[in-house]
């Protein structure tokens, strides 16, 4: 092999295992870490379709768990459009980084795919990984990331102060890791809880749609025994019909708040309830929705995007909920870093993932990295 075939196939392989899915394993912070690199490849890149071949290896490697879930959430028989949504996504995702990486043009390609248009499938980003290089600085954090991606070029080329910025940004990263380190764990507030259930949708039928509020209802008194705030995956009410609310509100505890996600208005949403007196209105809608999953802009009968979430009260607390696919979105934490929220809720329907958990799992390793760059607790609730 030529040294040129060899160094290409070398960048390949470094990108490929850089956005491996499993390294993304719920807890694990090494897939937020290693994101970081995908910008040392692409800038290792001498032209644009080896950039985006590098990129290509990187988000096909990480994206792959689109096939389990599509097969899971539209059944066994779609293999070809899950094939199709894994390639299609992957290669979409790959296109920016075709772009020369100096004079802004690497920023440009990190930027242009963790926000919309391109942003609403923006997961994986190496946005992501100010989590892990500066935690708890916030906004600072992301500055110093940017930074480096405009520097990392020149800093190849031998650009004296691109490799003097990079120096002190990685020793900026190093003090602020040692300080997170000493530093004490967000908690969250007394009494909060989130709900974890395992409860299939009743996909339109009525009576199993009764019996799965009923379970739902089972849920939260038991698991939220003595708390104050009782927080439920998302979806897990199909609805907010006057019946429904009516039979949630008769069930929650006097004293407690229960903070449903239900889909109402064409919106995932989530809406308060507490005994006898649930508010008709959603709290909030997501900002952001799985395209070609609860969100098809073909369809007019299918849920919609909100694009801004707002930070509601609860009990005194300023909160802020990740609700799904918006937990692998950079531009929807950028949103909730804007709002500078007391609490994070994760709320998650993953029914469809079964046994097959690299999805939720990858949603997992996001929010603690945004978690951590933002220094706030995180509260979860996962419908399996």
């Amino acid at each position: 092999m030529r040294a040129e075939d060899a160094r290409k196939a070398g960048l390949i392989s470094a990108a490929a295992f850089s956005g491996s899915a499993w390294l993304w394993g719920g807890a694990s912070l090494a897939g937020p870490a290693l994101s970081i690199t995908l910008l040392l490849w692409i800038a290792m890149g001498q032209s644009a379709t080896e950039r985006h071949l590098v990129a290509a290896a990187y988000y096909l490697s990480g994206s792959w768990p689109i096939v389990g879930a599509v097969l899971g959430y539209w059944g066994p028989h779609h293999v070809a459009t899950a094939v199709g949504a894994w390639f299609g996504t992957s290669l979409l995702l790959a296109s920016p980084w075709r772009i020369p990486p100096r004079r802004g043009g690497l920023l440009a390609a990190l930027v242009s795919t963790a926000v919309p248009p391109l942003g609403v499938i923006g997961w994986l980003s190496p946005l992501t990984a100010a989590g892990t290089l500066f935690p708890a600085t916030g906004w600072l954090g992301i500055i110093c990331l940017m930074m480096m991606t405009v520097a990392l070029p020149g800093g190849l080329h031998g650009n004296t102060a691109a490799r003097w910025l990079l120096a002190s940004l990685i020793g900026l990263a190093l003090g602020t890791n040692c300080a997170a380190r000493l530093a004490p764990e967000p908690h969250l507030p007394s009494g909060w809880v989130g709900v974890q259930t395992w409860i299939k949708p009743g996909d339109g039928n009525v009576l199993a749609s009764i019996q799965n509020n009923q379970a739902v209802i089972s849920a939260g008194i038991e698991q939220g025994l003595g708390a104050r705030v009782v927080v439920f995956p998302e979806a897990i009410v199909p609805n907010w019909y006057d019946g429904t609310r009516a039979q949630l509100s008769a069930a929650v505890p006097l004293g407690q708040i229960w903070l449903l996600g239900v889909q109402v208005e064409k919106r995932d949403a989530i809406v308060l309830a507490k005994a006898s007196n649930s508010k008709m209105d959603p709290l909030v809608a997501a900002a952001g929705l799985l395209l070609g999953g609860d969100w098809q802009p073909w369809n007019s009968r299918s849920l919609r995007p909100t694009w801004w979430q707002p930070v509601f009260e609860v009990d005194g607390r300023r909160v802020w909920a990740a609700v799904c696919v918006e937990q692998v979105l950079p531009w929807t934490w950028l949103e909730a870093m804007a709002q500078r929220p007391d609490v994070i809720l994760t709320q998650t329907n993953a029914w469809w993932a079964g046994q097959d958990r690299e999805a939720p799992e990858i949603q997992e390793a996001s929010t603690n990295a945004w978690a951590r760059l933002m220094s706030q607790p995180v509260l979860s609730a996962v419908n399996w």
